[in-house]
């Protein structure tokens, strides 16, 4: 990873990663927005162990459990954040981008291992 750091992707609660590692299509797309966003994204949790997971109201078998998930914010406010979700989707490098407007953060994931560009969406708060 160019810039990423694996210390980014640890579980909030217990500090692992998952037992095979972060999904590397997941690691290469985020390397991609990044690159493209031309400015530091930040990870507020990507892999959550279960009981992390269910701590945070996580679904059950969430994308986070298994190491292909990762939720990122930008700096910069809602006009900045609004601009960050319109280029996730305009890369069309991640399976899932979940909108998160009113906490300014994108869910983005390689459920498919990054097959099915932009198929999965939705909006949360």
């Amino acid at each position: 990873m160019k810039y990423f750091d694996m210390s980014e992707f640890a579980c909030k609660h217990c500090g692992q990663l998952p037992p095979n590692g972060m999904n590397t299509a997941l690691l290469e797309a985020l390397d991609k927005l990044r690159e493209a966003w031309g400015a530091p994204v930040y990870i507020s949790s990507a892999f959550r162990c279960p009981e992390h997971n269910a701590a945070v109201g996580g679904v059950p078998g969430s994308e986070h459990t298994k190491g292909v998930a990762a939720d990122i914010y930008v700096d910069g406010g809602s006009a900045e954040y609004e601009r960050f979700l319109q280029l996730i989707k305009d890369l069309h490098i991640f399976d899932s981008i979940g909108e998160y407007h009113s906490s300014m953060f994108a869910h983005v994931d390689q459920r498919d291992n990054g097959t099915n560009p932009n198929y999965y969406s939705w909006i949360g708060d």
